[in-house]
């Protein structure tokens, strides 16, 4: 074979090859693809959750992600529904905020076993692998609760040791867990605590609570309530307020939602634990893009889940007494405004109420009550008469004018019961 036909050759092999990797070339993927995350709430009830999703919303439009929200109305059953909706829609990461801590382990199997990332948020489920875990600083949340009941006892200067009650949250949250257990352990070393009792409500009911507030209250005298979330805490504060106890008693609960930062803003509590969910979102949000794009996310520390390490990011809480209400404003906007529309209603039924009853007595002096009562010369002036009409059980009807105005009409005899204020029933008190 002569050199020019071997260099022919190589030039239509040349030319093939060219051809052909052109026609494999990928194509090139849509400018500005969004990523795909799933977010599952626990219930949407809660205004912290109802933050969390404003805040990703906003930083979904700036960071082009594509995100489906899911609410499982604390319905664990629900929730294994909207993880199968998410799987489907072969999202590359779930934040997952699950409703039962133990039936959430099966959510997080399922989902990994679809290649799926998945980061815990606040609530953890129970012995599995995760990508990743964001919660709030619990630990801390209870050892700012007892501390904030023991300042307030030196206020106070209580002539005898307290009685707590700290209604928790489902026997297998880790977050009532921590909030609790830490609570329990500052006030137990102090000598103003004369005990402090744990009551545990599965999946946080609150009208379990309600329910536990009802029995201790008809038990034991109770000096501090402490509630591992707000659910449980507005719960106490309902059934204090239903018995006119509210002030009785010292209140905390956790977590700063609308209704208990109203409650803290009118004085019915004396506090509340912020565990800042705009906080949670960003580094929940951050976590499951950076896993979704790189399999990592930059964690701050690790927590033991039974037989696994997760890596996890803890947000700082804050107290919030009422003094610094204005922090939570920034979030709730104008708080107290719900109380004073309550207690303006209040006046104008007061007022409206005095007005009828003016009205009535008006009515009374001038005839019309049901004892035809009548004044014939002006309400107490001298010269006046009262026309008393009096029908007895048997029938019988007769009429008595006296003078001046009636004060006042007595029926005697057995049987009879008392009536005043210058009206009578025509049947006297027999029934």
């Amino acid at each position: 074979m002569t050199t020019k036909k071997i260099v022919q050759i190589l030039l239509i092999f040349l030319l093939l090859c060219c051809v052909g990797c052109r026609q494999q070339e990928p194509q090139p993927k849509p400018e500005g693809q969004k990523i795909k995350i799933g977010v599952s709430f626990a219930s949407m009830e809660f205004d912290g959750n109802q933050t969390i999703k404003k805040y990703m919303e906003e930083r979904k439009k700036k960071d082009k992600v594509d995100i489906t929200f899911t609410d499982a109305k604390m319905d664990p059953s629900q929730q294994e529904k909207d993880v199968d909706q998410l799987i489907k829609k072969k999202v590359k990461a779930i934040i997952l905020q699950t409703v039962s801590p133990v039936e959430g382990a099966a959510l997080v199997d399922k989902i990994t076993k679809a290649k799926i990332k998945v980061i815990a948020l606040e609530t953890l489920p129970v012995n599995v692998p995760m990508d990743g875990y964001i919660a709030a600083d619990h630990i801390r949340a209870g050892e700012l609760m007892a501390k904030h009941v023991l300042s307030w006892t030196e206020q106070q200067a209580a002539q005898k040791p307290l009685k707590v009650l700290i209604l928790k949250g489902d026997p297998q949250d880790l977050l009532a867990e921590q909030i609790a257990g830490s609570a329990q352990r500052v006030l137990q070393s102090d000598k103003k605590i004369e005990n402090v009792k744990i009551i545990e409500h599965p999946e946080g009911d609150p009208e379990m609570a309600q329910m536990t507030m009802q029995e201790v209250l008809n038990t034991v005298k109770t000096d501090v309530i402490l509630a591992t979330d707000d659910r449980l805490g507005n719960a106490a504060v309902k059934v204090l307020k239903a018995r006119g106890m509210e002030k009785q008693a010292f209140i905390m609960g956790v977590g700063a939602d609308r209704k208990a930062s109203e409650a803290l803003s009118s004085g019915e509590i004396a506090g509340e634990i912020d565990i800042q969910p705009e906080l949670l979102a960003s580094y929940a949000f951050d976590a499951a893009i950076s896993v979704a794009n790189n399999g990592n996310w930059n964690s701050e520390t690790r927590i033991q889940n039974g037989n696994f390490d997760i890596p996890a990011r803890i947000v700082p809480v804050r107290l919030i007494q009422k003094d610094q209400i204005y922090l939570l404003e920034e979030r709730w906007g104008k708080l107290g405004q719900q109380q004073q529309q309550q207690e303006q209603q209040g006046s104008e039924q007061q007022g409206q109420s005095q007005n009828n009853d003016s009205s009535q007595e008006s009515s009374n002096g001038s005839g019309g009550s049901s004892g035809e009562q009548g004044n014939q010369g002006g309400q107490g002036g001298q010269g006046s008469k009262t026309k008393v009409k009096i029908t007895t059980q048997d029938g019988k009807v007769m009429e008595v004018e006296v003078e001046g105005e009636v004060k006042s009409i007595q029926a005697e005899g057995e049987g009879n019961g008392q009536q005043q204020g210058g009206e009578q029933s025509g049947q006297g008190g027999g029934e």
